[in-house]
């Protein structure tokens, strides 16, 4: 299996992959190279003939995940403040709505994936099954 920065992904079982979010030091909050990889992994997953059923976890024992980093988001990216520069509301806007989707997109990942997801099997998880 691959390896990524942001997750540990292995087959504990035959036909059965192990994604765990790896960011507990955040509590697993999710910034944005994170979706870009959990859309690679759940994609390639989905498509892997040798797996069958995919169990998400999250690291550490204080969550699951906190959903996004809000502390990251505000700091980087669309939604950074750029001092000084005056920018079309309607673009910024249209620069919102469209890093939304890709957002949107990343995480559907685990709803299109063509394999069974079960994620609350591990004590304290919180479930983000598809069933």
């Amino acid at each position: 299996m691959a390896t990524y920065q942001y997750f540990l992904v292995n087959t504990p079982i035959p036909y059965v992959a192990h994604v765990q979010i790896n960011r507990a030091s955040k509590l697993n909050a999710f910034i944005e190279a994170m979706w870009l990889e959990f859309k690679t992994i759940f994609d390639t997953l989905s498509h892997d003939p040798e797996i069958r059923a995919i169990i998400l976890s999250g690291a550490g024992d204080r969550a699951f995940t906190a959903g996004l980093d809000v502390q990251a988001a505000s700091q980087q990216g669309v939604l950074q403040q750029q001092a000084g520069k005056a920018e079309d509301v309607a673009r910024k806007a249209v620069g919102i709505k469209r890093h939304v989707a890709e957002f949107q997109d990343c995480i559907s990942s685990v709803e299109k994936c063509e394999k069974r997801e079960f994620s609350d099997i591990f004590p304290g998880a919180k479930s983000i099954c598809q069933w």
